[in-house]
């Protein structure tokens, strides 16, 4: 009885101190986020030598949250930035869609690195690769590498599961040319080379290799997968079986625009579930098809309907002035979107799990203080565990710690009261679209007044930023 005590114990430990994901490296200057001082990421610069163009991945100790050490698929770097010895794993590997970090179960210290091959054809196809933390004074160094999973050619998509029993895992990924999706179990004894395979869905092929490209996700509470294919029109929606492995149940949502150098083109590439695992969030980026708008697209998925969640489309943010890529869920529930390499941004959805426009997508949600992201963010395995600040929808009451808005809803005017007297700050009114409406810098004070003016009714989007620091962000409502 106490042995079985203390399985439990350690499980509980386990499941719920999960900070694999608090810290991010991606893009091809030092670009990172930090979680692991409350719910707001610190934005890191220190990121190594490190072309994450597109493809990254980044894993911390799960108890503790410290960088343990991250990769492009090319190279791993320790947590000091330096390229560990050996590590190099596939050429061009910074061009893959996703790479993927997982710890063995059951260890402190056993790593593996799951890496695809570009484009369905540089002949790598699905490895993995050994990284033990005890070797190199702690810093970690490459146990093996180049092993061999599936040697057919592999899609650039690759993602975990938690297996229903709590402790293993699921590695999933999925054969080009083939409507086989790729099911590994891993556990203490290491990953089971022997998939359970799923031919479900579409063939992933076309004879450039874009449908290769795109990510896959898993839902954070394991039962449902999403994948995209950048070249056809379609995003796929599966079940997922955490106790067997195997995919079920396609839902199809002919999504289409966008990229068109192949013809019949969606250019969708990034995709993230919300924390309750109900919406389903996709982008869609402009590429060579003039008059198309890069996008951010809701689903609600929940009903586990074709029809139905196809009618609950939303297009959440549309632009023709830059391009959205990966989508990454965050321990502080919000999620991220790459921008294109001229953007010292990230975009954010502040509120994933609310419905519509209520989700609020800020484009310029996070700056980078200099660095800029690529197509790719840190591939995560959908956890579950986040930080301790709730996840507020806007369709829920809502208060600034630094800002009341009286009142709200307004026909005339509103004004902003401030809980303590501000000096020099910027006050940015945009429409849901993202569009600034109104800048007001140099404010000081204690209140500042919002006029209607020529503004339509409905609802937008009020942010307070201090220099680069976003202090404040509330939605407004004009009747």
């Amino acid at each position: 009885m106490k042995g079985l005590f203390i399985f439990f114990f350690l499980l509980h430990i386990s499941l719920c101190a999960q900070k694999q994901g608090n810290i991010w490296y991606f893009g091809n200057s030092g670009a990172g986020l930090d979680f692991n001082d409350g719910c707001d990421p610190t934005v890191l610069t220190d990121g190594g030598t490190f072309a994450g163009f597109e493809g990254c991945a980044t894993i911390s100790d799960n108890l503790s949250g410290q960088l343990q050490f991250y990769t492009n698929s090319e190279n791993v770097w320790n947590r000091n930035h330096q390229v560990i010895p050996n590590s190099d794993l596939i050429p061009s590997g910074s061009s893959i869609t996703q790479v993927l970090i997982v710890r063995k179960p059951g260890s402190t210290s056993a790593y593996y690195i799951i890496t695809c091959e570009v484009q369905g054809s540089s002949g790598e196809g699905l490895r993995f690769h050994g990284v033990d933390m005890n070797m190199n004074a702690g810093l970690g160094g490459m146990a093996f590498k180049d092993s061999s999973l599936f040697a057919a050619p592999v899609t650039e998509k690759i993602t975990a599961v938690r297996h229903s029993n709590g402790v293993d895992l699921w590695l999933i990924a999925h054969q080009y040319n083939s409507t086989n999706y790729l099911c590994f179990l891993l556990n203490s004894s290491g990953i089971q080379t022997t998939p359970v395979i799923s031919s479900i869905g579409k063939v992933h092929y076309n004879s450039l290799g874009f449908d290769a490209i795109g990510e896959l996700k898993a839902s954070p509470d394991g039962t449902r997968l999403a994948a995209v294919t950048m070249n056809k029109p379609n995003i796929e929606l599966f079940g997922f079986n955490t106790s067997t492995g195997q995919i079920s149940n396609l839902i199809t949502l002919p999504e289409n625009g966008g990229y068109s150098v192949s013809g019949n083109s969606s250019g969708i590439y990034g995709l993230s579930f919300s924390p309750n695992s109900k919406m389903l969030y996709v982008s869609k980026w402009i590429g060579a098809a003039p008059g198309i708008p890069t996008q951010i697209i809701q689903y609600n998925v929940s009903s586990n309907d074709s029809a139905t969640i196809n009618n609950t489309r939303v297009n959440v943010y549309s632009t023709m002035v830059k391009n959205l890529y990966s989508l990454q869920l965050a321990p502080n529930k919000k999620i991220y979107v790459a921008q294109n390499q001229a953007s010292m941004y990230l975009g954010v959805i502040h509120y994933p799990d609310s419905s519509g426009l209520s989700c609020m997508y800020v484009d310029n949600g996070i700056y980078l203080n200099g660095s800029t992201s690529g197509w790719g963010l840190n591939n995560l395995m959908e956890y579950g565990n986040y930080c301790e600040s709730p996840s507020i929808g806007m369709n829920e009451t809502q208060k600034s710690a630094k800002l009341s808005i009286r009142p709200n809803p307004f026909s005339e005017y509103t004004d902003l009261h401030f809980d303590q007297a501000e000096s020099n700050v910027k006050v940015i009114l945009s429409d849901v679209r993202g569009r600034v409406l109104r800048s007001l810098d140099h404010i000081s004070g204690t209140q500042l007044r919002i006029e209607k003016q020529d503004l339509v009714s409905g609802f937008y989007f009020l942010q307070v930023y201090r220099g680069k620091e976003l202090i404040a962000m509330e939605k407004l409502i004009i009747e």
